[in-house]
């Protein structure tokens, strides 16, 4: 009986516990552990991103407690410390167990999924969890260090893999003539999932707030990783009237055996009805989200949604704020009011979207696809109390002419028009002089017109006129603080401003700000953590800022 109990305890230590440890010396190159996704989704380029919201936001991830996010306790239901690190113990308890409670309680979108009772999937209800398809290498690791998931190599797991569906049925290729160019969750996921339009006031007081979770749709685009046709989702957010939206591919676990498209439900041609095509073949436009302002609710695309090869001009969807403060309780709520459709900022990861080829398959009309102008730059400059406005085409197709237009309350109201060189394949430079304007800040668009009456809009861009400015850095306020203190600062010039906290050794805590700006006035928060994501402890801090030749500092006091 010993030698049989000396026997099995020999071969799961060989055949289990040694693989195992031998994997989790790769864990200090994890995902888990570098915790890198995050900051390559949202960084700007300069900082080691993608060109993300930092973008638009300015606003350093660091302050937004993403990067070192850990569920309330480790595996062992013990809470985390302040100065929390990646670990063993975020996932295995003492007796080595992992359950399921332990990956969703930080993967949050797949908690949203798996807890949504409307949501099903066919591994879930045979009793598969997470860890039967994500083996210990896709959570420990290979030893090469991974900027996402999505590179090649980082995921182990798919639905080919031996262990899963190595082979189709007989009777699968009658059913799908694609010549393996889809992915099996093009047809078999049921839906994906989007917090819709996160709210990113409310997130800097570490408040996630969207509009509603939305399901009912499956974005397709083409996944680098195996130029398959893959499921897409994304993430709209809006911040201080400005606007964003990434796409990438992404897999909700709502995986169906029966009950898997068919053509119809995915060919306009082959006797569909997509509201997506539909929409798109209708004027070039596919709105996915809709505002009713009279009742305060968003009605939403359902079905598959064809990712246009045009989508950043033809792609709309309505950009929402919250009305009440940041910091109200995040709760169901009709609080909110539209700014507009238009996205000041977009990006795809790991994927492309769909060529016009695939779309004329189905069933899509490419007319549209046709961009009558490619606006190459637009900007604007203060000359004094005058804003010159500069822009610059590469191509134009049957193009009439550009309404300038400036925002006058809510609205964009026209102030002048400049003539258009009809169709063109040489580049064209525009200028357009709004002048004699009093202080404030301006927000100004162009409106590109056809000769047939077709127009498009360009982004928003602002400039601010301010006279008898001077550099300062104001006392922050609150001070004492906890959780967050505002931070005011003007600077007379263009230039780039740092502002950054020491401790009272001289060391560097944190960096809040690092850009070039423009004159003007300007705000910015503490919310009391370091580089790294880590609230600091309680003391006495310096604030400092530059810009040109021009040095300021503060005492601030942080409390908790």
């Amino acid at each position: 009986m010993r030698k049989l109990t000396l026997l099995l305890t020999t071969i799961f230590v060989m055949g289990y516990i040694l693989p195992v440890l031998s994997q989790s010396g790769n864990f200090s190159t994890s995902l888990h552990a570098k915790r890198g996704g995050k900051p390559y989704f949202y960084n700007k380029v300069e900082n080691g991103g993608t060109g993300g919201f930092e973008t638009l936001t300015n606003v350093s991830i660091t302050q937004l407690g993403c990067v070192e996010c850990h569920d309330a306790t480790n595996a062992d239901l013990t809470p985390y410390p302040t100065d929390y690190s990646p670990s063993c113990a975020d996932c295995h308890a003492s007796n080595f167990a992992v359950t399921q409670a332990d990956c969703i309680g930080c993967h949050s979108r797949e908690a949203a999924v798996i807890n949504n009772p409307n949501l099903s999937d066919v591994h879930r209800t045979a009793g598969k969890t997470c860890m039967f398809c994500h083996k210990t290498t896709d959570v420990h690791g290979t030893g090469t260090e991974y900027n996402s998931m999505f590179d090649t190599g980082a995921i182990a797991a798919d639905c080919s893999n031996p262990d899963c569906h190595p082979s189709l049925p007989p009777t699968h290729a009658s059913k799908d003539p694609h010549g393996g160019k889809l992915h099996c969750t093009s047809c078999h996921a049921s839906t994906n999932l989007t917090c819709y339009n996160c709210h990113f006031e409310s997130q800097l007081v570490m408040k996630k707030r969207p509009v509603k979770q939305v399901t009912g749709f499956v974005f397709l685009v083409n996944r680098t990783k195996d130029n398959k046709v893959h499921p897409a989702t994304f993430q709209s957010l809006s911040y201080q009237g400005n606007t964003w939206v990434p796409f990438g591919p992404s897999i909700a676990h709502t995986i169906v055996k029966t009950g898997a498209r068919t053509c119809a439900d995915c060919h306009q041609n082959m006797g569909g009805n997509i509201p997506a095509i539909v929409d798109y073949n209708a004027d070039g436009l596919m709105k996915f989200g809709t505002w009713n302002p009279a009742d305060s609710t968003l009605s939403t695309l359902t079905g598959i949604i064809p990712m246009p090869s045009d989508w950043q001009r033809s792609l709309k969807l309505d950009y929402l704020t919250y009305n009440g403060s940041p910091s109200d309780p995040i709760v169901p709520s009709k609080n909110w009011s539209l700014i507009d459709d238009v996205t000041d900022g977009s990006h795809m990861l790991y994927a492309t979207p769909l060529t016009n080829s695939q779309m004329n398959a189905l069933g899509m009309d490419t007319s549209w696809t046709i961009v009558p102008v490619e606006l190459t730059s637009f900007v604007g400059n203060l000359s004094g109390s005058d804003v010159k406005l500069d822009w610059t085409t590469a191509t134009e197709l049957n193009n009439n002419g550009f309404e300038i237009q400036r925002k006058t309350g809510k609205d964009f109201v026209t102030i002048g028009f400049v003539k258009g060189n009809g169709t063109t394949t040489s580049s064209h430079d525009y200028t357009f002089a709004d002048k004699q304007l009093q202080p404030g800040s301006y927000s100004y668009r162009l409106k590109q017109i056809d000769f047939n009456g077709k127009y498009e809009f360009s982004k928003v861009i602002d400039v601010q006129i301010v006279h008898g400015l001077s550099y300062a850095l104001e006392q922050n306020y609150p001070n004492p603080f906890n959780p967050e203190t505002a931070i005011k600062y003007t600077i007379p010039q263009a230039g780039r401003v740092t502002i950054q906290v020491y401790d009272v050794t001289g060391k560097e805590v944190v960096t809040l700000v690092n850009n070039e700006m423009q004159a003007g006035s300007y705000e910015t928060q503490w919310f009391g953590r370091d580089n790294r994501g880590y609230s600091v402890s309680t003391g006495v801090y310096i604030l400092k800022m530059a810009s040109g030749s021009f040095t300021s500092a503060r005492k601030i006091m942080y409390l908790k």
